[in-house]
């Protein structure tokens, strides 16, 4: 385990710490430094997103495809995968792409937590300057990882980016940011499809994003509040990605799944029509049943009048 520990040490989190200290030597603030690496970590992903957010267009285009697939296979849930697959195949669409920006930002996640832990729990000056790159400039004091940008609204809303925020502010931001970029990822088309599947998908989109902003709240309470801020300027980054390639997506959506009638109230209704004939023809009925009393009451008065 030692030796796994120093293989990521040398490959993420050295790297990623000598890149904070060279960015706070330039900007001599600890919250800057963070927001700017994450820019540079963003641009580095850039291509990877770009493609991401491309086959989540094509994915969109596709639905009424889709829709298809799962009424004409809705017993088959094998083949319903083997259609859905083949027609992704067909136009070129890697369902795998979606993941990698996730599983590369993973290590870079770990990676900051760990950078923060270096200079928060081995505060000496020598130890942080031996981890230092020798061609970058040394330390000449231990850094400052305080925040102190929301003290303007708040004298005690200092925040330290080594430690959990007290102040809940940046995990509320995070949780916050992360509904807005999570619903602007989703189609909005669902919405327009006719098809009870689809708009129950819809329903699960609305409440996934909730369930993340939970996690996201109470990861962002237990972990250091460095890595809210970088989770919270990751995300703004990417919905102002979104925006150019997808639009505001399922932002401003509403699910109505209750306006699609249940398959059993169709078959119902169905029936009563069937069982209920038509006003036209009882009318008709009515009116011959009643016209052929008339003629029987007039000839029965007709014999009588011989009679007499």
């Amino acid at each position: 385990m030692s030796l796994i520990s120093n293989f990521f040490n040398v490959i993420i989190t050295y790297p990623i710490y000598n890149l904070l200290m060279l960015l706070y030597h330039l900007f001599g603030d600890f919250g800057l430094s963070i927001i700017v690496l994450t820019i540079a970590i963003t641009a580095m992903l850039l291509p990877l997103t770009l493609r991401q957010l491309k086959s989540m267009k094509a994915t969109l285009a596709l639905q009424p495809e889709l829709a298809e697939i799962r009424r004409r296979h809705a017993q088959d849930l094998k083949a319903q995968h083997e259609a859905t697959q083949e027609l992704y195949k067909q136009h070129g669409i890697s369902s795998a792409s979606s993941f990698w920006p996730i599983l590369i930002q993973l290590p870079i996640f770990i990676g900051l937590y760990s950078a923060l832990n270096i200079v928060l729990n081995h505060a000496s000056l020598a130890y942080l300057n031996s981890i230092i790159y020798p061609f970058l400039p040394q330390l000449s004091s231990i850094p400052d990882i305080g925040l102190n940008w929301f003290t303007i609204l708040n004298s005690a809303w200092h925040i330290s980016l080594g430690v959990p925020d007290p102040t809940h502010i940046l995990p509320i931001l995070a949780g916050v940011v992360t509904f807005v970029q999570m619903r602007m990822s989703q189609p909005h088309a669902i919405a327009e499809i006719q098809d009870a599947t689809m708009q129950l998908m819809q329903l699960m989109q609305f409440i996934l994003p909730l369930i993340m902003v939970l996690i996201t709240i109470f990861i962002g309470w237990q972990l250091a509040a460095g890595l809210a801020l970088y989770r919270t300027t990751s995300l703004l980054l990417n919905m102002i990605q979104q925006y150019f390639v997808t639009g505001r997506g399922s932002l401003f959506a509403v699910p109505h799944v209750g306006s699609i009638p249940d398959n059993g109230d169709l078959k119902n209704d169905e029936a009563r029509q069937q069982a209920q004939p038509p006003r036209s023809s009882s009318s008709r009925g009515s009116a011959r049943g009643k016209g052929a009393s008339t003629r029987r009451r007039r000839r029965g008065s007709k014999k009588n009048r011989r009679r007499d």
